[in-house]
């Protein structure tokens, strides 16, 4: 997956899968280089290009938390 070569190349920890995925979304979440935690919604368009939301997340918990409503929106 090329999301986590960039991420791994730019020196953030790899991306660890978030557990909860549907068709069309899934996501994980790296350590920020400025604190806390990133979390990265992937998201699968019906052409098969997967585009990339990020949010900025101060804790593991918040940034699980907010995977877990983008997620559930998905079929």
């Amino acid at each position: 997956m090329t999301l986590i070569e960039h991420e791994a190349r730019v020196g953030l920890p790899r991306m660890w899968e978030h557990p909860k995925r549907t068709r069309t979304r899934r996501g994980g979440v790296v350590t920020s280089m400025v604190g806390g935690y990133t979390a990265i919604l992937l998201v699968r368009q019906p052409n098969g290009v997967e585009n990339s939301i990020r949010r900025q997340c101060a804790s593991l918990n918040e940034a699980e938390t907010w995977l877990d409503k983008q997620i559930g929106e998905d079929d």
